[in-house]
């Protein structure tokens, strides 16, 4: 099957999986209603999880990882906090005095991490 077919019919069935999830009815029920195989509807939805498994995959393999100046993260600031960001065990804290390109920098590297 061409990408671009896979692609179509992967967007339809990904429509109707989530129509079937909608409507509350059992797969069973569902797929006799509207005369397709429930393998049909297997099928699909076991493909269509593992492309999602696949592209997030490949989203973190070409994830470009962001070099942050080593200066910078051992620089002592006694300024106060315009921002903080928190999860988990980890603490970012942002001042005025930040450059416009060190926090791009810092929510580039944040957005490949989390």
């Amino acid at each position: 099957m061409s990408d671009l077919k896979h692609d179509v019919t992967a967007e339809r069935w990904a429509m109707l999986i989530k129509e079937r999830m909608e409507s509350g009815m059992t797969v069973r029920e569902w797929c006799h209603d509207r005369d397709i195989k429930e393998s049909r509807y297997y099928y699909w939805l076991r493909r269509l999880r593992q492309d999602a498994v696949k592209e997030k995959e490949r989203r973190q393999q070409v994830s470009p990882s962001v070099e942050l100046p080593t200066d910078i993260c051992r620089e002592q600031v006694f300024e106060p906090a315009a921002a903080v960001i928190r999860k988990g065990n980890v603490t970012i804290e942002v001042t005025e005095s930040a450059s416009a390109g060190f926090i791009a920098k810092v929510m580039e590297a944040l957005a490949n991490a989390w």
